[in-house]
């Protein structure tokens, strides 16, 4: 798995970003947050909830809802957002020290 790719989830087909650093890939589990259709989160801040486009589908990072998932049921990888991981880290910014 890789920092910044988006996955699809085994068990529920929905989409989650990694946000776990290559350095710690020998865990069992990958830091991730889930990655919405745009129309799902009711309340969007432009800077905790980037957007993105993925397979020509709107999305929404869902930072508020990161959490930890066991590597056994991260799929396939459906985007490569490493170009984006400026406004990534700058979401996760947000959350955690808010500016």
């Amino acid at each position: 798995m890789a920092r910044f790719h988006v996955y699809n989830l085994i068990h529920t087909n929905a989409l989650a970003l990694d946000l776990q650093s290559d350095l710690h890939g020998d865990l069992t589990t990958r830091i991730m947050a889930p990655m919405l259709p745009l129309e799902a989160l009711p309340k969007i801040m432009r800077q905790l909830n980037p957007q993105f486009v993925i397979n020509g589908v709107p999305y929404v990072m869902a930072t508020q809802f990161i959490g930890a998932i066991s590597v056994k049921e991260i799929g396939v990888a459906a985007a490569d957002l490493t170009p984006d991981s400026d406004r990534i880290i700058s979401a996760l910014d947000f959350l955690f020290q808010g500016f």
